[in-house]
């Protein structure tokens, strides 16, 4: 085999079985974060975009397969993949860790790629294990395919992206961004457990549905946020006519009711928006769908043309209630600017909300904030998030200069979205956690106020 990429999971298959008993009211009243179960669709990419190429690839979801270490063994020494691709963020670096030793344990001269957010933005660190051997920075589909080819054995300084040790560390720039989208192939969804994603979406978002990635790229500079160090700040989009087939051809495969659109922000583009619409009425397709985008490009024309043809919930990156937080968090926005959004989108579809809480800086009373503003617009779900400083971000650039916090926020594996232990605000860890749970208590069973 030529490449088995590996998708490797939050907490282990017991952890993520006992969370989805204990959070199961969390899931339904909208919140994402606490059961990490969406489709690996950057991996997908890769696979589908390496098989148009001829090469044999096998896409191991970890997560989706609740797979065990000794299940991936077991795999390795089945198919003897010659390269091992690991995605990883900052939160999964750990796990993704422990698959590279294990592959090296069972393979040895299997060579490890690991790729993503986190070894973009940290490539040194990454590469002082010895288990890895290269790192790929930025879009993953050209380096992968010339490593595969083996055009590059002996100038490996010619793949672009790519990072590996010689004599010393040879860090390279991120690979160039792939500017046409309609280049790349749909998701190898087949190469998921895809029934599994499916029901999932359909306890969270009530229909059965499977979401996707059409885009790439975000030109906006929110202090949190660290996607822009992969997919770059250009946007770029898939045309509406491959948008809409690519649709049609999930819902028929799968017996799909809707989609959910991934994209950070999909109506960047107003001419693109209207002609996705255009393009599904159209072709006659018959599937809701939602989508997410910023406050500050809610539209009621793109809202009504796009309701006309299935649109039935727009997820809004809302994040706080308090001035001085969304001020810090470089969005943008104002309160007053929320409302206003939030009314006129209630007006046609259903509306869901992005916040989060120990966002640096705040203090309780900004955390009230955000909790009364969230109350007050009164939306269908919610997702709620403890700030976690990611690597890439303004936001933990400024956090890993500053005595109190460089510690915290090196010990990756105890950080994630819903169970950071420390606190990089003004509001003690225990009391901010405590805090945490008991907004998500009131707003999936409405049992108690702050």
């Amino acid at each position: 085999m030529d490449i088995m990429l590996i998708n490797p999971p939050y907490f282990s298959p017991d952890e993520m079985s006992s969370r989805i008993k204990e959070y199961d009211h969390w899931i339904k009243g909208g919140n994402m974060y606490i059961y990490p179960f969406e489709p690996p669709l950057g991996l997908g990419s890769l696979c589908a975009y390496l098989k148009e190429k001829k090469f044999d690839v096998e896409l191991v979801d970890m997560v989706g397969l609740m797979m065990e270490e000794e299940g991936l063994e077991k795999l390795l020494l089945q198919k003897q993949p010659s390269v091992v691709g690991i995605t990883t963020m900052t939160p999964t670096l750990p796990s993704a860790q422990r698959m590279a030793k294990l592959v090296k344990q069972v393979l040895p001269e299997t060579k490890v790629v690991l790729g993503g957010v986190h070894p973009t933005v940290s490539p040194e660190s990454c590469l002082k294990d010895e288990n890895i051997d290269f790192i790929v920075r930025g879009e993953g589909e050209k380096p992968l395919e010339a490593i595969l080819s083996g055009k590059f054995n002996n100038r490996l300084q010619d793949i672009p992206g790519l990072c590996y040790r010689n004599s010393s560390l040879r860090i390279q720039n991120a690979a160039p961004l792939i500017e046409d989208l309609n280049f790349l192939p749909l998701a190898d969804y087949a190469s998921l457990p895809i029934e599994k994603y499916i029901q999932y979406n359909k306890n969270l978002r009530g229909l059965r549905g499977i979401s996707m990635l059409v885009s790439r790229g975000c030109p906006y500079f929110c202090s949190f946020c660290a996607v822009h160090q992969t997919m770059g700040r250009k946007f770029r989009i898939k045309s509406p006519e491959k948008v809409v087939s690519e649709m049609r051809y999930l819902k028929e495969k799968y017996s799909l009711e809707g989609i959910w659109f991934k994209d950070s922000i999909l109506n960047l583009d107003k001419k693109w928006f209207f002609a996705f619409c255009s393009e599904i009425k159209k072709e006659g397709l018959k599937i809701s769908w939602q989508y997410n985008t910023r406050v500050d490009l809610v539209n009621e024309d793109e809202l009504i043309a796009g309701k006309e043809v299935g649109l039935v919930q727009l997820d809004l990156g809302i994040e706080s209630g308090s001035p001085g937080s969304l001020k810090n968090l470089t969005k943008g926005i104002g309160v007053d600017e929320i409302q206003k959004a939030v009314q006129i989108a209630k007006k046609y579809i259903k509306v869901a909300g992005f916040f989060m809480v120990g966002i640096p800086g705040e203090t309780l009373e900004d955390i009230e904030m955000t909790f009364s503003l969230a109350k007050k617009l009164d939306l269908d779900k919610y997702t709620w998030s403890l700030f976690s400083p990611l690597p890439g971000s303004a936001l933990y650039n400024d956090l890993k200069n500053q005595p109190a916090f460089t510690g915290k926020i090196k010990e990756l594996e105890t950080i994630h979205f819903t169970e950071n232990p420390y606190s990089f605000c003004n509001v003690p860890d225990n009391k901010l956690r405590e805090t945490y749970r008991q907004i998500n208590e009131y707003f999936s069973r409405g049992i108690k106020e702050l």
